[in-house]
């Protein structure tokens, strides 16, 4: 299945003027269909061969196609820079995402958050709940993602050093970012101490970084600040439908003990560990990926009942 050949591009326009662009495959049908929420910096990268086969769905014959809905955030990919002052909270780009929904005619969904994304799906489900038919985490932790990044909390206390860098000398830094991230250097660096080298295709991490590199880096810094002041640990407990958390074993990122403690919190959340996946895992790993979601989705009620023979009357 070609990328190209079968995202259908759109665009939606919030009331604040910020617009989004959007890519789908698929078409809507009584089918939840899965909404990608994707990573911080991040704009499909990590979904280019994952994404096709949770198109397929289950593979279990005719119908078993599933609508796939991926969402460029404010100032990520192809989506615009909004107007300031910018709205980059969760909770706005939970918003954004259900008015995404709301535009292709997508009822409920399955939220499937990548790393920060599964923050923002939290937020999808605190505040429409009933679209919502299930949750995924994919290496994401509930909230404040600097608390445990390799292993301490240091980061968290320089993030306001570097927030206001990029608000003071914005020029400078931009033309830093813009030339630092997309070099070889960086690429190979990444690639040898970062990622899985052995499992990545060094294209994706190569688009990765150029999207990282096209971004304002004072957006990227004022939005890393709002996901590093969200938390949705309480509503953990709370959580009243299927959930899935997959960590990577090597994930240096988001820890396996931290997501083990988030899964555990949700009441009968499913619990996947991938080894040998860092913090890329979907990029990595897509065919083991692909099988470990569509185990999970042929157990929602919803495809359950679509399963059962009808009862003669």
């Amino acid at each position: 299945m070609s990328d190209r050949q079968h995202w259908v591009r759109h665009w939606v326009r919030r009331d604040d003027g910020a617009r989004l662009y959007v890519r789908s495959l698929g078409a809507p049908s009584e089918r939840p269909a899965l909404l990608i929420l994707d990573g911080i910096g991040c704009a499909g990268w990590a979904f280019r061969k994952l994404g096709p086969q949770l198109a397929q769905g289950s593979g279990h014959g005719p119908g078993s196609e599933r609508q796939v809905v991926l969402m460029h955030y404010r100032g990520h990919g192809k989506s615009p820079s909004p107007p300031r002052p910018w709205q980059l909270g969760m909770h706005t780009l939970a918003d954004d995402a259900a008015a995404v929904c709301d535009a292709l005619g997508v009822g409920r969904v399955i939220a499937l958050g990548f790393s920060m994304g599964f923050q923002v799906a939290l937020e999808f489900y605190r505040r429409h709940r009933q679209r919502t038919a299930a949750l995924i985490s994919l290496a994401g932790p509930p909230g404040q993602p600097l608390a445990s990044f390799r292993g301490t909390d240091a980061f968290s206390f320089a993030l306001p050093l570097v927030v206001g860098i990029t608000r003071v000398a914005q020029q400078m830094t931009r033309r830093v970012w813009a030339s630092v991230l997309p070099s070889q250097r960086a690429i190979d660096f990444a690639l040898r101490h970062e990622v899985n080298s052995e499992r990545i295709d060094s294209r994706d991490f190569e688009l990765y970084l150029r999207q990282m590199a096209d971004m304002n880096p004072e957006l990227f810094a004022a939005m890393l600040e709002q996901a590093q002041r969200h938390t949705a640990e309480d509503i953990l407990a709370k959580i009243r439908v299927p959930t899935m958390v997959v960590a990577g074993a090597r994930d240096e990122f988001v820890p396996v003990s931290r997501l083990r403690a988030m899964a555990f919190a949700i009441p009968g959340a499913r619990w996947e560990v991938i080894e040998g996946a860092t913090h890329a895992l979907p990029a990595e790993f897509p065919n083991e990926l692909a099988a470990h979601i569509a185990s999970f989705l042929a157990e929602l009620p919803e495809e359950q009942s679509e399963a059962q023979p009808e009862t003669p009357s």
